[in-house]
């Protein structure tokens, strides 16, 4: 039994816990965020060798269980396999999607229907151990609905078009500072549009008290769930459990899209490495 270096990267940060053979907890932190379809492996490299320094240097890593965003293809997990094997040298190194890792953290060996709400949105019908079935994510240009991409693209087409109430706007200018000159060149030209998007959301969270606000997040998270939970067969005898940091802070207006359209929720958390680790003890058990 060794050590297992449990890794969930996602496209604004990648959350590393390293478990010594005894699967107690033996380093716990953060690095910058990885979107492998769209990093290159430069980028990819340096966010390894930044983690490497942050490893107890008495524990040497064993097995390596990698779930990350954009890690679509055989094609690009190999590209992350290499990075992290150019850094540790384990007996087990798996890489696999971020949305495999969500199933896995939210259902264990039970069937339903995984969904990820983050910076990106993504879901799968899950049959106790693989994916059987996805409804592709398209990313944040045609699709990722009820992701923080959609909600800061939503929030900053109704600024600028002038849909939002006079004062919520004139909030939000002052906040923000920033001129629609600025935005489009960030979202247009500079790296990383789709996170740029997803930093509105805080403003929409405490705005929630103004009824344009608690509609708009509302209406995009049903939509999530029409154009993917609904799209699985027999979703509405499944159930439907959600990982990520727009579902964990809207739960209450996520379950009330999912109930008003018949699906059942039973389980939001904020991120799936906690599931993971119980999910990849239980796997030696």
């Amino acid at each position: 039994m060794g050590s297992k270096l449990i890794v969930d990267a996602g496209s604004t940060k990648v959350e590393w816990r390293l478990l010594a053979p005894d699967n107690k907890e033996a380093a716990s932190f953060m690095s910058d965020g990885i979107n492998a379809l769209l990093a290159n492996s430069d980028t990819i490299s340096e966010v390894m060798l930044k983690a490497a320094q942050n490893m107890p240097e008495n524990i040497k890593v064993d097995d390596i269980y990698y779930y990350g965003a954009g890690c679509a293809t055989k094609e690009i997990c190999k590209k992350i396999k290499s990075a992290l094997l150019s850094v540790w040298q384990p007996e087990i190194c798996e890489v696999n999607s971020d949305l495999l890792g969500a199933a896995r953290a939210l259902f264990g060996n039970r069937k339903g229907i995984a969904c990820i709400l983050g910076t990106g949105s993504n879901s799968c019908l899950y049959d106790g151990g693989q994916i059987i079935m996805q409804i592709p994510s398209l990313g944040y240009v045609l699709g990722d609905e009820g992701s923080g991409a959609a909600l800061g693209k939503r929030l900053i087409g109704d600024v600028f078009k002038e849909q939002l109430p006079a004062s919520v706007r004139e909030m939000f200018l002052e906040e923000y500072k920033l001129t629609l000159p600025e935005i489009l060149e960030k979202i247009y030209k500079l790296p990383s549009p789709n996170r740029f998007l997803a930093s509105f959301v805080p403003f929409l969270k405490k705005n929630l008290w103004n009824p344009y606000i608690y509609s708009l997040v509302l209406k995009e998270l049903t939509r999530f769930v029409k154009r993917n939970v609904a799209m699985y067969p027999g979703a509405h005898a499944l159930n439907v459990n959600f990982t990520g940091s727009v579902a964990f802070h809207f739960q209450n207006i996520l379950k009330e899209a999912t109930a008003s359209l018949g699906y059942s929720v039973t389980h939001v958390t904020e991120t799936p490495v906690d599931g993971l680790i119980d999910y990849h003890i239980n796997l030696q058990a």
